[in-house]
C-alpha cells in the first residue's frame, strides 16, 4: 500500500465542537503535529490539517495503517470517535483535499480562510519534515486549485469567513450595531477577520483583547478600534453587549461561576457571547447565567444557510474544476511524467 494516499478525520459535518476540541492540537505540540503523529503511528508523509472546523491527518499508510490512525485518533479523543471520522483513499483522498483548499467542504461555502490554513498545514509538515512526494504535489497543487476556483467562478459571496459569520449574528442580534459596545478577545486571524467586518456593520465602541497587547495594538490600529489588556478586556464584559472569542488559549478564559458574577454585576442585562476559538475559550454552563445568551462556532451554521442558495451554479463550476484538477493530479502522482531523454552531443 505504500504507493497508495489516504486521509483519515473528521469536520464539522461529521463530529460535534466537544470531539473536535479534544482532537484538536495544543500549544504546547505547536510545530511538532506531524512528527507527533508519524512517531506514534509508524506512518510515513504525514500532514496534519487542523483548524476549528475540522482535523484531518493526510499520510501514506503501510498495510495497518488505517486502523493505526483510527486507533490514535480514539486514544487521542477518550473515546471511540469511529463513527465520527470519514477515510479517503486514493484519488478520493486527492478530490477530498482539493474540496477542502476550494472551500467545498466549508460549512460556509466557498470561506476564504481555509485556503490559508492548507498552506499553513503544508508549510508545517515541510519544516517537519515529514511531507514526501504524495503530500507535496497534492498540496501544491490543491493550493493552486483553491485559488482557481476562488477566480474562476464567484462562489465567494455573501459571507466568506468565520468571523463575517460571527458579525452577521451579532447583527441579527442587534439590528443597529451603531449604539452596542462589543469586546473581541484575541487578535489572530479569525478575530481581525471578526473586527474587519464588525466595522463594516456599523459597530461602534469596539474593544480589541489580548493578552499580547501590542498584537492589539496593531490590529486596532489597522482595522480600528481601542486596544486593551486581557484583564482590561473582561472589566470592559460588565459594559459590554456583545463579546467575541478567539484566542489560542487551552482553557476556559470564562467559566460559569466568573459569569454568574458578571451577571449580578451586570443587573441581569443581556450579553451575547459568540465563541469562535478551538478549543473554545467559553465554558458551556456560562449560557447557565441569567442574562447570559452564548453561541459556538456550531450555532453560527444557521447564519449561513441564506447565503448559499445564491451560489448554487457557481458551487457547480467549483466542483466540476476541482473533479478535473485532481483526477489529474491522481495520474501524476501515480503514473509520473518520465524524464525526457538525454540529447546525444552532436559531433562537431
Amino acid at each position: 500500500m505504500m504507493n497508495e494516499w489516504m486521509v483519515v478525520g473528521l469536520n464539522h459535518s461529521t463530529a460535534p465542537v466537544e470531539i473536535r476540541e479534544a482532537i484538536s492540537p495544543k500549544p504546547e505540540e505547536s510545530g511538532r503535529m506531524n512528527a507527533i503523529i508519524s512517531e506514534a503511528t509508524g506512518q510515513q508523509g504525514v500532514v496534519v490539517l487542523a483548524t476549528c472546523s475540522r482535523f484531518e491527518v493526510y499520510f501514506q499508510p503501510d498495510k495497518d495503517g488505517e486502523q493505526a490512525m483510527v486507533a490514535w485518533l480514539n486514544l487521542r479523543a477518550g473515546q471511540d470517535i469511529s463513527a465520527s471520522l470519514f477515510i479517503h483513499r486514493g484519488p478520493e483522498a486527492v478530490g477530498h483535499l482539493f474540496r477542502v483548499a476550494a472551500g467545498l467542504d466549508s460549512w460556509i461555502m466557498g470561506e476564504t480562510e481555509i485556503l490559508g490554513q492548507c498552506k499553513a498545514a503544508y508549510q508545517g509538515a515541510c519544516a517537519e519534515k515529514s511531507a514526501n512526494r504524495f503530500g507535496h504535489l497534492s498540496f501544491q497543487r490543491a493550493l493552486m486549485v483553491g485559488k482557481k476556483v476562488r477566480n474562476e467562478t464567484r462562489i465567494v459571496g455573501g459571507i466568506a469567513s468565520i468571523g463575517g459569520a460571527a458579525a452577521m449574528m451579532a447583527r441579527s442580534i442587534f439590528s443597529d450595531l451603531k449604539e452596542r459596545v462589543v469586546v473581541v478577545f484575541g487578535a489572530g486571524t479569525m478575530a481581525a477577520s471578526s473586527v474587519r467586518h464588525l466595522r463594516s456593520k456599523g459597530a461602534g465602541k469596539l474593544y480589541i483583547s489580548n493578552r499580547s497587547l501590542d498584537k492589539g495594538q496593531a490590529l486596532a490600529a489597522e482595522l480600528g478600534g481601542e486596544p486593551v489588556t486581557l484583564a482590561e478586556g473582561f472589566e470592559k464584559l460588565d459594559q459590554a453587549d456583545i463579546a467575541v472569542f478567539s484566542t489560542g488559549s487551552d482553557r476556559y478564559l470564562l467559566d460559569e461561576e466568573a459569569a454568574r458574577a458578571l451577571s449580578r454585576r451586570r443587573g441581569g442585562r443581556s450579553l451575547f457571547i459568540i465563541d469562535i476559538a478551538m478549543p473554545r475559550n467559553v465554558a458551556p454552563e456560562v449560557a447557565k447565567a441569567e442574562g447570559v445568551y452564548l453561541y459556538d462556532i456550531d450555532d453560527l451554521k444557521g447564519v449561513v444557510q441564506k447565503s448559499l442558495a445564491k451560489r448554487e451554479a457557481d458551487m457547480v463550476q467549483a466542483a466540476a474544476i476541482v473533479a478535473a484538477e485532481s483526477a489529474d493530479c491522481w495520474q501524476r502522482l501515480t503514473f509520473p511524467v518520465p524524464a525526457a531523454p538525454a540529447r546525444t552531443p552532436v559531433a562537431a
